[in-house]
């Protein structure tokens, strides 16, 4: 057995991956942004190890301490033989509906909001004038940006309700990292 896998067994913090069947499983996780000015970002993401046995995919969801983080990159590291990993901790619950055509007992179409995924842990940035003018991948009228978890098959048009509000997905990064969609929000003007 390794140095690093006798640590996280004696010293590790408890840790549940968020999967059908949950996985229990001890981390070691820490801030991974101490120089940052923005207060968000430093409070936001983090990097760990994790037992190899655990599987950890990017897009996953973790449960450490009663928090949630989203597992962004996860790779084999050399020294340890364990799995690092980064992550982003959840600050917002989504819901994650689509407008789905229907018929009714009188074979008559029928357009509503079907809840495709209820109560997703996702870290989510406001969009500010500093993003816009640092990346310009963002559209005009972007109000949030969201990590979530691919495999939730986010589409363009989908809906994310939060905070008592709805929102409009108007674009869909699915390439930048493995496991995890980073879509843009606006607000959303459709009708229920």
């Amino acid at each position: 057995m390794s140095y690093a896998k006798k640590f996280l067994k004696s010293k590790g913090m408890d840790c549940t991956i968020q999967r059908p069947t949950p996985f229990q499983t001890k981390v070691s996780i820490k801030r991974s942004t101490n120089s940052v000015y923005n207060v968000g970002v430093r409070e936001a993401f983090f990097e760990g190890l994790i037992p190899l046995e655990s599987d950890l995919k990017s897009g996953e969801v973790l449960t450490i301490n009663n928090d949630k983080y989203i597992a962004q990159t996860v790779n084999y590291d050399l020294a340890s033989k364990e799995l690092e990993f980064y992550c982003a901790k959840c600050n917002v619950i989504v819901q994650h509906q689509r407008h789905e055509e229907t018929t009714d007992e009188n074979f008559n179409v029928v357009m509503d909001w079907e809840t495709i995924n209820a109560d997703i842990p996702s870290y989510g940035d406001v969009v500010t004038y500093r993003m816009i003018q640092q990346d310009p991948g963002l559209l005009e009228g972007t109000k949030y940006t969201l990590q979530v978890p691919k495999s939730l098959g986010v589409e363009l048009l989908d809906r994310f309700t939060f905070n008592g509000e709805k929102y409009e997905v108007i674009s869909i990064d699915d390439i930048g990292l493995k496991g995890i969609s980073r879509i843009q929000l606006k607000i959303d003007l459709r009708a229920d």
